[in-house]
């Protein structure tokens, strides 16, 4: 994985593609992810404020994934996975092991604390692990409304052939289906799957960006490197061509958000309440699984 220049769109683009994003190498608890959003010249895409690339990697025997207790407000994560398996455990109650294609959708509200680990089971035997972190802005009369946790099976993700293309959506509305997660807002999480063939990028969002999960694709025939993020012209439908697998994100957009570290919010004076509850410790606490703990970045 090799580093790409910070903050800087890549490429020249089609008339569809308002800009390319280049992944930035970002530390992630002991390793490292491709950061995409927020990007400086587009902080968010529909409500999606946040999207981290984990993988593909080859973890060894023995390696784990622990991100130890934090805390978030203002939004809801969004976890989907390629390869791997990751358990969930929050403060209000949930234990959920996330595998290839199921859906986590955990709202923070007024506030929630997590954790994410590799299963146990998993631990002792190589693996590859590949997957999407993302974050989704909440409406502002929901910024501070009650924590939750939905999960969907990768089974229960409705799924559409359209001739060689397999579209799969995992949140919200598009391409003709609607998800089993609505979302918190206006909004589309789907995976395409390019055997051959192509397909338009649907358009019933105002904001919509693709991800190319493989090297491969095209975007109106615009090569679409693995790992970028071509955010597209509101109201166009460019041609999607594989063969490789892409991500279309996007929604309806909620108005400006603040960011600090795990924190979003439209009042900045909201951001610097949950600063200083969390290092109270007044947030809701992971069952079992709080110690250790996530301070304040310095």
């Amino acid at each position: 994985m090799s580093a790409a220049t910070p903050d800087s769109p890549a490429g020249p683009s089609s008339a569809a593609i308002e800009m390319t994003i280049e992944p930035r190498i970002r530390p992630v608890g002991a390793g490292e992810v491709r950061r995409l959003l927020p990007f400086r010249k587009r902080r968010m895409v529909g409500p999606y404020t946040f999207l981290d690339v984990m993988g593909p990697e080859e973890m060894p025997a023995g390696a784990a994934m622990n991100v130890d207790a934090h805390p978030h407000i203002g939004l809801s994560t969004l976890t989907y996975l390629f390869e791997g398996r990751i358990v969930h455990r929050d403060s209000v109650g949930s234990v959920q092991s996330i595998t290839p294609g199921a859906v986590n959708w955990m709202t923070a509200g007024s506030g929630i604390t997590h954790t994410e680990r590799s299963h146990p089971d998993d631990v002792a035997m190589p693996r590859l692990a590949q997957g999407l972190q993302m974050w989704v802005a909440l409406p502002a009369e929901s910024e501070d409304g009650p924590a939750g946790f939905d999960h969907c099976p990768a089974d229960q993700v409705p799924e559409e052939r359209f001739g060689e293309v397999t579209v799969r959506l995992a949140v919200g509305t598009g391409f003709g289906m609607t998800a089993p997660i609505p979302g918190s807002s206006p909004l589309i999480l789907a995976e395409v799957g390019l055997a051959g063939g192509a397909i338009r990028v649907d358009d019933s969002h105002r904001e919509r960006a693709v991800f190319a999960v493989d090297d491969g694709l095209t975007v109106d025939d615009h090569p679409l490197p693995e790992g970028h993020l071509a955010v597209l012209e509101p109201g166009a439908t460019p041609e999607l061509r594989g063969p490789g697998r892409a991500v279309v994100i996007g929604g309806e957009p909620v108005g400006e958000r603040f960011i600090w570290w795990n924190f979003v919010h439209s009042d900045r004076d909201r951001i610097e309440e949950a600063k200083a509850d969390w290092t109270a410790q007044r947030f809701p606490l992971v069952p079992d699984d709080h110690d250790p703990w996530v301070p304040l970045p310095g």
